[in-house]
């Protein structure tokens, strides 16, 4: 059976078994190469790490960080120019600019973000 016509969990079977046998190799290669006090007799060989279902590493993405209403949670698309704080409607930007100083530093400290409100 080729690797197209199987299923998730069959490929990840086969690479988790293929991973496992070669970590047992590598310790038999090992245990061999080893001294009679424990000292290796081989030099480590750079092991080279083959990407696999279970260990890809994926770049960054392509595609523009998504923002979230600081109050709502829902998509933000608008930002509120005296507290920095993002929103998803009119009617939380009423909300927004009813907000103190140290509530609106409040709300920008939970997204992580320290900037002096004006």
């Amino acid at each position: 059976m080729n690797r197209r016509t199987k299923n998730l969990k069959a490929v990840l079977t086969q690479e988790r078994e293929r991973e496992k046998n070669e970590r047992e190799r590598r310790r038999i290669e090992k245990e061999e190469g080893m001294d009679v006090d424990g000292r290796s007799t081989l030099e480590d060989p750079l092991e080279d790490d083959l990407p696999t279902y279970a260990s890809i590493e994926a770049p960054p993405s392509v595609l523009p960080q998504r923002r979230y209403c600081d109050i709502t949670g829902l998509e933000g698309p608008y930002t509120d120019p005296a507290t920095g704080l993002r929103y998803h409607d009119k009617s939380i930007y009423e909300l927004i600019k009813g907000l103190s100083a140290p509530a609106a530093k409040e709300y920008l400290a939970a997204r992580g973000v320290n900037p002096i409100v004006k």
